[in-house]
């Protein structure tokens, strides 16, 4: 079985999910809510990585395409939370 390649959109990746992830548990054990616009930008661009691996990886626009619209409709959300 071939290793995967670590690369820096990975390491990205890996960085604003745990910002997503620890944002998240804060506001459920505070039940304070004012970040969820951030929490929601953040996993936009999550979201946005995984569709630019996800083009790199298989030279296929269909998933690609895919969560990019995802993250733009996310990102879109966000700014009307504000």
């Amino acid at each position: 079985m071939a290793a995967k390649k670590f690369d820096i959109l990975m390491l990205f990746q890996i960085i604003f999910s745990i910002l997503v992830m620890l944002i998240s548990i804060y506001s459920k054990v505070t039940e304070n809510y004012n970040l969820l616009p951030l929490m929601l930008i953040l996993m936009s661009v999550m979201l946005l990585i995984i569709g630019l691996r996800e083009y790199k990886r298989t030279q296929s626009l269909l998933w690609g395409v895919f969560y990019l619209c995802t993250s733009l409709f996310i990102l879109f959300v966000a700014f009307k939370g504000f």
